[in-house]
């Protein structure tokens, strides 16, 4: 009887031991978290009861946002007032980033996209060696990109796009070898694009848009096979295109020189931007070989001569903008044969001839400028049986009486 009692007594002891925390974890609701990952959370809270829209000062901290939890420490932690986004959050959190990240060393993603985040990126983040991704997008953040930065070389996914930062991306920038994802757009980053972005081998997205980024572009990012998107727009670099460069965004920027021919080896590329630069020169044969592109815009340059027949090529061609150009010559029928093909922009260049009847029967053009040209002849009372309705200008060129009825504004001709 008496060793009945102990061996009751004894599983009811380990019944309790089996349900304490360790040193530093805190029991909520049956299960142990870590306690310095809980306060981190509170604080985010905290910090956050001056905005409008933020958290209840007594909100479980476990309840904010998305979290994940792997044996008792915080792995992922998600909050976004974007609807968009996959952890969306009625609340807004605002004011600092707690210095406590740094206790975090389990995280693997900290994303606060869309919020009211201010003052700097604390330099505490260097201890979150295992952190894959972080979305500061969209916030109030100022000032530098700390060098810690550096240290996360476990990092893949870096969006810090839509904030006030500023100044040169740090030199240990580079140590960042396997991202895949950087997102800086809408900032105020300044200096050279470092040339070390060429070692990051597994880069799919590179979009350092709207910046001030200057100098020559890194002819290394050529290099960068599995690159998918590149967006250097609204910057001020100078200097031509490096011929190795591919998946093009590149407008507005003072870029000079020809279009390389090598550009037409781009057989995966779907978009070209190169709008309000000062390249000049033919539009290469070869890009009649990018049977993939889906958006042309070469708009406010200095190109010059005739569109090559090659443009039959353009199989998925959905948007052409040519527009604020010196080109010459008669506007290829191909153009009008492409079957994808829904605006087209020709306007304020040199173009003459008759407009190609397969451009005014495509019934999927919706759109077409050809304004501001030197184009004559009559334009076919075939347009007034289109399906479909067309936005058509043709002021300022030379077209010749009568004019369709159905158009109701010619502008100015010179017949």
């Amino acid at each position: 009887m008496i060793y009945s009692i102990k061996l009751i007594l004894f599983i009811s002891l380990g019944s309790v031991f089996l349900w304490c925390c360790k040193k530093d974890y805190v029991q909520i609701d049956s299960e142990c978290y870590f306690e310095e990952d809980i306060q981190f959370l509170q604080i985010l809270i905290n910090n956050s009861q001056l905005q409008e829209n933020g958290p209840p000062f007594n909100l479980n901290p476990l309840t904010l946002g998305w979290q994940v939890w792997k044996v008792g420490r915080l792995a992922e932690f998600c909050s976004s007032t974007s609807i968009s986004n996959e952890c969306w959050n009625e609340y807004i959190l605002s004011g600092e980033i707690p210095l406590g990240i740094g206790n975090l060393t389990e995280l693997k993603r900290f994303s606060v996209e869309s919020n009211k985040m201010y003052v700097t990126i604390p330099s505490q983040i260097k201890y979150l060696k295992k952190l894959e991704e972080l979305k500061l997008s969209d916030n109030q953040f100022i000032g530098k990109l700390p060098v810690e930065i550096g240290a996360l070389n476990s990092l893949k996914t870096l969006a810090l796009n839509s904030n006030s930062l500023t100044g040169h991306l740090p030199k240990e920038f580079e140590l960042l070898t396997n991202l895949r994802w950087i997102y800086l757009a809408n900032n105020d980053f300044s200096g050279n694009i470092p040339y070390a972005l060429g070692n990051m081998l597994d880069m799919t997205y590179l979009n350092i848009s709207n910046n001030r980024f200057e100098g020559n572009i890194p002819s290394v990012l050529g290099y960068l096979s599995k690159l998918q998107n590149l967006n250097l727009a609204e910057n001020k670099l100078t200097g031509e295109i490096p011929p190795e460069l591919g998946k093009l965004n590149l407008g507005s920027n003072e870029l000079t020189g020809i279009m390389p021919e090598e550009l037409g080896n781009l057989l995966d590329i779907v978009q070209i931007d190169l709008e309000s630069n000062q390249l000049s020169g033919n539009l290469p044969s070869s890009f009649g070989k990018l049977k993939k592109i889906k958006i042309l815009d070469l708009n406010n340059n200095q190109f010059y001569g005739a569109l090559p027949p090659t443009v039959n090529g353009w199989e998925n061609l959905y948007e052409l903008d040519l527009s604020n150009n010196k080109f010459s010559g008669q506007i290829p029928i191909e153009l009008g044969e492409l079957k994808n093909i829904n605006s087209v922009n020709l306007s304020f260049n040199n173009f003459s001839g008759e407009i190609p009847h397969t451009l005014l029967g495509n019934e999927n053009i919706e759109v077409l400028y050809l304004n501001s040209n030197q184009l004559s002849g009559n334009i076919s009372n075939d347009i007034c049986n289109r399906e479909k309705t067309i936005n058509l200008l043709v002021l300022s060129n030379n077209f010749s009486p009568p004019y369709p009825k159905c158009l109701k504004y010619i502008g100015k001709q010179t017949c």
